[in-house]
């Protein structure tokens, strides 16, 4: 059987922290320069869409729902921001200004800088495709 290039670049899951793969997709997602900001359920669209990509996360959980996808670990993390007061609001997510800088310390910390990087193209990729197909 052969393995698709995806496959072959991509190890099983992710060398990334999920918290830190979450806090990319939200600042490329509902950061300063969004205009349309998204809901938990267009993240775990996002994810999912990643995971079509090859990538995988072992501590994000994805279930199905009518018309796509969602993640109790990401809503957990925008409930996170909320009750910390770094987001306004949680549908769709607004981040405060601490908020996204919040979410840039836990990238910037993140060991594994080149998966940051990978995850970064991808998102950008992802973004410039428009939503998910499900």
């Amino acid at each position: 059987m052969a393995t698709s290039p995806c496959q072959a670049a991509v190890p099983a899951y992710s060398a990334l922290d999920s918290t830190t793969a979450i806090a990319a997709v939200l600042l490329k997602m509902a950061g300063a320069v969004s205009k349309n900001r998204p809901f938990v359920r267009d993240i775990s669209d996002i994810f999912f869409n990643l995971k079509q990509r090859g990538f995988r996360f072992r501590d994000l959980g994805l279930r199905k729902i009518p018309g796509g996808y969602y993640s109790e670990d990401v809503e957990g993390f925008v409930g996170q921001l909320l009750s910390l007061g770094y987001a306004r609001q949680r549908s769709p997510i607004k981040l405060t200004e601490n908020g996204r800088k919040f979410c840039e310390a836990i990238v910037r910390e993140e060991n594994n800088q080149l998966e940051v990087a990978k995850l970064r193209e991808e998102l950008e990729s992802i973004s410039q495709d428009g939503p998910a197909t499900v």
